[in-house]
């Protein structure tokens, strides 16, 4: 019996492109709506047209749509227990986009935390993407 390689072309590419387009997806949704009226003071059709016109709303939204469909696709073949824990790496670029590009202030104990996931992800990443039995195909 061939045995499978841990972490095929497809998964890597799948989980890397989940992980920054989750990333920079909540990059952009934070961007858009810091520069969005007070929900409470805005009239509802002016607060959409506002939302729905600002150059980072949209596009952070279609990343986060990417990075939903990515998940998905990914669970169709690899593990619950393996997909999410993985895809928490996106904390770790959301936090260095929040320290570098938006220019938060992030303290020691969010790097630690931090490093505790990266960490975790480490741990993950070295087994297998599947464990469930493979099921021969019907030829």
């Amino acid at each position: 019996m061939k045995r499978k390689p841990l972490l095929t072309l497809k998964t890597i590419s799948f989980l890397t492109i989940a992980v920054l387009a989750n990333s920079f997806g909540n990059l952009l949704l934070a961007i858009g709506m810091d520069s969005m009226p007070s929900f409470s003071m805005a009239i509802l059709p002016h607060y959409s047209f506002v939302l729905l016109t600002s150059p980072f709303i949209l596009p952070g939204m279609f990343l986060s749509a990417v990075y939903m469909f990515t998940q998905l696709s990914l669970f169709s073949w690899a593990d619950l227990s393996f997909v999410v824990p993985v895809i928490a790496s996106s904390y770790v670029v959301t936090t260095l986009l929040s320290e570098f590009i938006l220019g938060e202030s992030v303290e020691l104990q969010r790097w630690l935390g931090v490093v505790l996931i990266t960490i975790g992800v480490a741990f993950v990443m070295r087994t297998t993407p599947n464990t469930h039995a493979e099921v021969e195909e019907i030829k």
